[in-house]
């Protein structure tokens, strides 16, 4: 059975909910095994992910907690420090720098995880399809877009094997130029194809309807509302000063994108089927994003700080316990079937 493209939305929101709603350490390295756990488990066997995903978590990691530690020079435990008269180097390195640098490492691995779960089990083409009518072109040229880069892939891996099998052997820079010249060829066929298939198919055909006026005056009317209410809240202190209008702006662009959707003629031929694992889905999703923004007893945990003098972190049991519905999936289904396009 499979899971709806909506509910894996919701997984990703509430799994990007709890890592940037917490700087608690421990509950972010405990996320971060428990998406690392489902990437294990969705990944087929053929492909390399273990050396990948370490190399790719430790240069994260280091990269963060030394650019942290230069550019943060606040906290009371010193680990070392160099010379002040040695320029942009001098100075006190502090353990909560470096304590905050590797939160901010963890955070940035569980994003990087999230979003490699989500390209594996849901199709380009399926998140594409999600893109408003009204942004009709923009689907299109991302799709060919996202479609572009496996297929020079595939294109550069056939060109090295012919190269190979003349007897060709790439061992320094100049011998990888021979497989410039086909590749960029091929791209070129590639793009003149795609623009014949688009103009056969009538993608360049511009429609005879005329646009009303108040549709042409949603836009900037909407980004003008928009635009006022920031002002307001910038420059007043009133509670919802410039709210109101910011709203009504997105609302009014809201409208335009609905009527200017009505105008595209969308022919869908598989309709995705919603399941009760993905209402499953949802619900757990809902209920991790409840519990990291609603106030409940052992929030005070989330707000991590190092500064001014590094602490052990405190742990809260539930929402421990919460972000195993991040595995929600695995335990519904058994087993997560990889995107395959």
């Amino acid at each position: 059975m499979n899971v709806h493209t909506y509910a894996w939305l919701a997984w990703l929101i509430s799994g990007l909910v709890v890592l940037t709603t917490t700087r608690n350490p421990l509950i972010i390295l405990l996320v971060d095994l428990i998406l690392i756990l489902f990437q294990v488990w969705i990944t087929p066997p053929s492909k390399k992910f273990m050396g990948t995903t370490l190399r790719f978590g430790l240069s994260v990691l280091v990269l963060s907690t030394v650019l942290n530690m230069f550019i943060s020079r606040f906290g009371q435990t010193i680990l070392f420090n160099l010379p002040t008269n040695i320029p942009l180097l001098g100075g006190n390195y502090t353990l909560e720098a470096l304590i905050y640098g590797l939160t901010n490492g963890l955070i940035l691995i569980g994003m990087f995880t999230l979003f490699m779960i989500l390209n594996q089990v849901v199709s380009v083409h399926a998140l594409v399809r999600l893109i408003p009518q009204a942004f009709h072109p923009v689907a299109v040229v991302t799709t060919i877009a996202l479609t572009f880069i496996p297929a020079s892939q595939k294109q550069f891996q056939a060109i090295r094997e012919a190269q190979a099998i003349r007897g060709q052997q790439l061992k320094k820079l100049r011998d990888w130029l021979p497989l410039i010249i086909p590749l960029l060829i091929g791209g070129l066929e590639r793009a003149m194809q795609i623009a014949e298939a688009m103009t056969a198919r009538g993608f360049t055909a511009q429609s005879d309807r005329k646009i009303p006026w108040f549709e042409k005056t949603l836009l900037p009317l909407g980004l003008i509302f928009i635009l006022l209410g920031w002002i307001l809240e910038l420059s007043t202190q009133l509670p919802l000063s410039g709210g109101w209008m910011i709203l009504a702006g997105l609302l009014l662009l809201l409208v335009l994108f609905f009527i200017s959707g009505k105008r595209v003629n969308k022919s869908t031929y598989v309709q995705e089927a919603w399941s009760q694992i993905s209402t499953w889905i949802c619900l757990f999703a809902l209920l991790l994003i409840l519990a990291f923004v609603i106030k409940i007893p052992g929030h005070l945990v989330l707000a991590y700080e190092p500064y001014p003098l590094v602490q052990l972190p405190g742990f809260s049991i539930l929402h421990g316990l919460l972000t195993l519905t991040l595995l929600t999936p695995i335990f519904l289904l058994g087993e997560v079937k990889h995107d395959q396009d």
